[in-house]
């Protein structure tokens, strides 16, 4: 992050991306700063891991949710172009939250602009969003957006 008189450029924006509306209004705000500011993007999808008690099974959903994030990924860079701006994308596995903090903190990033909500609404009043994780952990400002 860089500061100019009182504006603050943001050089380095990350995004995740979990197909949910709410995603897409982050690449869409993100695309806007990144055309303001002359920012990188890069979009993160995360594929939730689990343990599965038969390994087959695993192998084969675990394929599956692989096949999907890219198909997530690649969405999302495909509404990232038509807002002019090009992306690099991570495709990780793990505990979301965790993954994209610690991708984040990796990699230096400046800004994180994430949806508020994702595709698992119940599991997040159950367990805790993954926005308000990464608010909360996150040691670079985050934007959460609708």
């Amino acid at each position: 992050m860089t500061f100019i008189g009182e504006l603050c450029l943001f050089s380095r924006i990350l995004v995740p991306v979990d197909g949910s509306g709410y995603a897409e209004n982050a690449v869409r705000h993100a695309s806007d700063l990144a055309r303001k500011y002359g920012s990188s993007v890069t979009l993160i999808h995360v594929v939730a891991t689990k343990v599965y008690a038969m390994a087959e099974v695993g192998v084969l959903i675990s394929k599956d949710l692989e096949k999907e994030g890219k198909e997530i990924l690649r969405k999302s860079q495909e509404l990232a172009s038509s807002l002019g701006i090009s992306t690099n994308t991570k495709l990780a596995s793990g505990v979301p939250a965790e993954e994209i903090l610690r991708f984040a903190d990796s990699e230096k990033f400046d800004l994180i602009v994430m949806g508020s909500r994702g595709l698992s609404e119940v599991k997040a009043f159950l367990l805790g969003s993954v926005s308000d994780k990464v608010s909360h952990h996150a040691k670079c400002p985050v934007l959460v957006v609708r």
